[in-house]
């Protein structure tokens, strides 16, 4: 997948750097780019399609297919900086309160946590780094009908939530969240 350059220089690496394209690679990407948007108008697909958010409740993929004894599941991992105004403000044992507090509750079927070092351009294009965790939820790629209790939150309002209160409880301007499907054995 090719990102534009001002979303490129954004990307939060926790191992490895992450670099905008330059030069002869940068104009190619726009090639491909280019006839991407033209393709998507001849066949009458939005060109911005691709950058298009999804609702919350947007379905990750198409289903997968899993070898025998495998589960079609869905990986959801949050990158949850531990810094706020150049301070760290999310200490061990804090951040053990909230997992008891909004996260288990919502997910008591298991996660895993675990320290990570992230780095992004800011706006002013200074690089700046933070110590994060990062939490990994597994969920079944299947999610209950509604029938069977409306009143439960699909797993996309789960992770909003979680995402909102750890933002508003530690004074964060963003959480990363990535999502895509998988196949699992326990």
């Amino acid at each position: 997948m090719i990102f534009p350059r001002a979303i490129a220089m954004r990307v939060i690496a926790t191992t490895v750097q992450a670099r905008p394209l330059e030069g002869r690679a940068f104009f190619m990407s726009c090639a491909v780019l280019l006839g991407g948007v033209l393709s998507g108008a001849v066949l009458g697909v939005s060109p911005l399609a691709a950058f298009e958010a999804p609702a919350a409740t947007s379905v990750v993929a198409p289903a997968i297919t899993c070898p025998t004894g495998e589960t079609a599941s869905v990986v959801t991992e949050l990158f949850l900086g531990r810094e706020a105004a150049g301070r760290r403000v999310v200490t061990e044992t804090r951040f053990a309160d909230f997992l008891a507090r909004e996260v288990t509750p919502r997910f008591p079927d298991g996660l895993t946590v675990y320290d990570a070092n992230g780095q992004w351009r800011d706006e002013t294009g200074r690089i700046t780094r933070e110590a994060s965790k990062v939490l990994l939820i597994l969920a079944p790629a299947q999610e209950p009908s509604a029938d069977t209790d409306p009143k439960r939150p699909s797993r996309a309002e789960k992770i909003a939530a979680i995402v909102d209160a750890y933002k508003r409880r530690f004074r964060q301007k963003s959480v990363l969240v990535l999502t895509r499907p998988t196949c699992a054995r326990f």
